[in-house]
C-alpha cells in the first residue's frame, strides 16, 4: 500500500507516541518496583531494629524461650505487613518462624555482619522464597553495648511487594492509553494538516512534483511572482527578477517588501494591495510590462486568498517597439500616398492650364499650393531640430486635404526638440493626427483637426484636437490595448495606435490628459532646461 504523505507523517506519529507510552510503562514499572522494594528495606530494618532493642525479646532470646517468644511475633506478624520475623541463637538456631514447624532448625541466610554487631539488609531465597530481610543483633538487656545473645532477622517476599504493586498495575496501563489515545488523535490531527497541504501525493510523487515545479518555474520565459496575504513577495522566477530588478531568484521562498524595491511606485502598490490585474499594462524603468494578477489556488482549483496572490509579467517592450515601428511605417505610407496624389492632381491641373496658355492661373495655383506651408519647408532646409515631426505634418497636410479635412498646424519656432527617438516622435504624432482626422472626417461641417506643438518651462506639450464626436463614452481606457470602436482594416486590428502612445510616454515619465469641446489629447513630456534651449 503506497501511503500518501500526510499518512505516513500519521503514522509515524502513531508510532512515537505508542513507543513513548511503552517506554513510559516500562519506567514506571521499574520505579514503582524500586520504590515498593526501598519501602520493604525500611519497614524491615524499623521493625529489626524495634525488636533487637527490646528488653524483653532479649531475655527470652537469652533463654532460649519459643513457647514465650513465637505467640509473641505471630502477633506482630498479623498487625505489620511483613512476610516473616525469624529470632535465632547466635549459632542460627531458629527460636520463631511463621511455621512452626520449622522451630529449631538452622536459619537459612547469612549471618555474619549481625554477628559482628552490624545491622544489614539483603534479597535472599529462603523456604518462603525470596526476600528482603534485615537481619540485626540481640544484645543483652536490649542495649547498644551488651554481649550478642541473638538475631532477629525481619522480611517481607519479593512476592508481596509484586502483590503490593500489582495493584497500580491499572493505573499505569490507564495512563498509557490515554497518552495512546491522545497520539491517535494528534495523528489524525498530522495526517489532516499534511492533507491540506500535500493533497494525497505520496513522497515520492511530490518529490517529483516539486522538481518539476522547480524545472518549470526556472524555464519560464514569463515572469512569475507569488506574494502572501501580507503583499509580500514569497517567491519569484529568474525571469520575473530580470524584469523586476529583484536579487536572482533561489530555491526556497524568500520576503521581500515590494516598497523597499527598487521598481515603479504603481507597480509596487499593485503587488503590495494584490488587487486583480487583466493585461493591464505598466511601466518599469524602460520596460513595458503586461501583467495579470489573480487570487491563488489550493490544489483543488479553488481561489484561496490566504494563500496570497499569483502575478505574471510579459516584457513588451519588443513588441512595442516593432509595432511602434510598423505603425510609424503605416503613417509613413499613408502620408506618401495621399502626397503622391495631391500632387498628381495639381501637376495634372497645372498642365491643363499651361496648354490653355493660362500662365497666370498656373501661377496662382502654385502660389496657393505651397504658400501655406514654405515656412514649415524651410524648417526642413535648415534642419531645424524637430525636421521628422515638420515633415510628418507637412504630409499630413495633403492627406487632411484628400478627406475633406482642414489641419491647421500651430507649431512654436524654433521647433521644441521633442525629448523622443524618431520612431516614437512619428508614433505619437502620427498615431494622434491620424485618430483626430478619422474623427473630423466621420463628423458634420466644418471638419477640422488642429495640431499644436509647444514648449513650457519644465516640458513639451504635444495638443491634438479635432472637430469629431469625441471618444465613446463606452470605452473605459481609451488608451487600453485593443480599445477602439472602429472596424479593423487590415490584419494588424484596431485599438494599438494610442496604446503605443500611453506605453511611449509613460516610459518617458510624461502624462496624457483627455479634453472635451473640442475633444482633444494633449502630451505632456517632461525635459531638462538645456534640452528647451539647445
Amino acid at each position: 500500500m503506497r501511503l500518501s504523505v500526510g499518512g505516513r507523517l500519521a503514522l509515524v506519529s502513531l508510532g512515537v507516541v505508542v513507543l513513548i507510552a511503552g517506554v513510559l510503562a516500562a519506567l514506571l514499572s521499574v520505579q514503582l518496583s524500586d520504590s515498593g522494594q526501598r519501602e520493604a528495606e525500611k519497614v524491615t530494618l524499623s521493625v529489626a531494629e524495634t525488636l533487637a532493642h527490646e528488653p524483653d525479646v532479649a531475655t527470652l532470646t537469652a533463654a532460649r524461650d519459643s513457647d514465650v517468644l513465637q505467640p509473641m511475633i505471630e502477633n506482630i506478624l498479623d498487625e505489620a505487613s511483613l512476610s516473616f520475623v525469624t529470632v535465632m541463637t547466635p549459632d542460627g538456631i531458629r527460636l520463631t518462624h511463621r511455621n512452626r514447624s520449622a522451630l529449631g532448625e538452622p536459619y537459612l541466610g547469612s549471618r555474619e555482619e549481625a554477628l559482628a554487631g552490624r545491622t544489614y539488609t539483603e534479597v535472599y531465597e529462603g523456604t518462603l522464597g525470596p526476600s528482603v530481610r534485615t537481619i540485626a543483633p540481640i544484645r543483652a538487656g536490649g542495649g547498644e553495648d551488651g554481649e550478642i545473645v541473638g538475631l532477629v532477622s525481619v522480611g517481607v517476599t519479593l512476592g508481596a511487594v509484586q502483590q503490593d504493586l500489582a495493584a497500580r498495575v491499572p493505573l499505569i496501563v490507564a495512563a498509557s492509553a490515554a497518552i495512546v489515545g491522545f497520539g491517535v488523535l494528534g495523528a489524525l490531527y498530522v495526517r489532516r494538516s499534511a492533507r491540506r497541504v500535500t493533497g494525497s501525493y505520496t513522497p515520492e510523487q511530490l518529490s517529483r512534483l516539486v522538481e518539476s515545479y522547480e524545472t518549470v518555474l526556472h524555464s519560464l520565459r514569463e515572469g512569475l511572482v507569488v506574494t502572501d496575504r501580507d503583499g509580500r513577495i514569497v517567491l519569484y522566477n529568474d525571469e520575473a527578477a530580470d524584469l523586476l530588478g529583484l536579487p536572482p531568484a533561489t530555491t526556497g521562498q524568500v520576503s521581500l517588501d515590494p516598497s523597499e524595491i527598487d521598481m515603479d511606485a504603481a507597480l509596487a502598490e499593485a503587488i503590495s494591495t494584490g488587487r486583480r490585474m487583466v493585461e493591464e499594462t505598466v511601466v518599469n524603468g524602460d520596460r513595458a510590462l503586461l501583467i495579470n494578477q489573480e487570487e491563488a489556488r489550493d490544489l483543488t482549483g479553488r481561489r484561496a486568498p490566504e494563500r496570497g496572490r499569483v502575478m505574471t509579467l510579459r516584457d513588451r517592450s519588443e513588441l512595442q517597439a516593432l509595432l511602434g515601428e510598423l505603425e510609424g511605417v503605416r503613417t509613413l505610407s499613408e502620408t506618401l500616398r495621399s502626397q503622391t496624389h495631391e500632387h498628381g492632381n495639381r501637376l495634372h491641373a497645372l498642365l491643363a492650364l499651361l496648354e490653355l496658355g493660362r500662365v497666370d492661373d498656373a501661377r496662382r495655383l502654385i502660389v496657393a499650393s505651397t504658400g501655406g506651408r514654405q515656412h514649415l519647408a524651410d524648417r526642413l532646409v535648415s534642419h531645424d531640430e524637430g525636421e521628422i515631426v515638420v515633415a510628418l505634418l507637412l504630409g499630413k497636410l495633403d492627406e487632411a486635404a484628400e478627406r475633406g479635412v482642414r489641419l491647421d498646424l500651430d507649431i512654436a519656432e524654433p521647433t521644441p526638440a521633442l525629448p523622443l527617438a524618431p520612431e516614437e516622435a512619428v508614433t505619437i504624432v502620427g498615431n494622434l493626427v491620424d485618430n483626430a482626422l478619422d474623427a473630423a472626417a466621420a463628423g458634420a461641417e466644418p471638419r477640422w483637426v488642429r495640431a499644436t506643438l509647444r514648449a513650457n518651462a519644465d516640458d513639451v506639450v504635444i495638443e491634438v484636437a479635432d472637430s469629431g464626436a469625441g471618444f465613446d463614452p463606452a470605452l473605459v481606457d481609451p488608451f487600453a490595448f485593443g480599445s477602439s470602436t472602429k472596424r479593423a482594416q487590415g490584419p494588424g486590428g484596431r485599438g494599438v495606435g494610442l496604446a503605443l502612445v500611453r506605453d511611449i510616454v509613460a516610459a518617458r515619465g510624461g502624462s496624457l490628459q483627455l479634453g472635451a469641446d473640442p475633444t482633444a489629447v494633449r502630451v505632456f513630456l517632461p525635459v531638462d532646461a538645456e534640452a528647451l534651449t539647445s
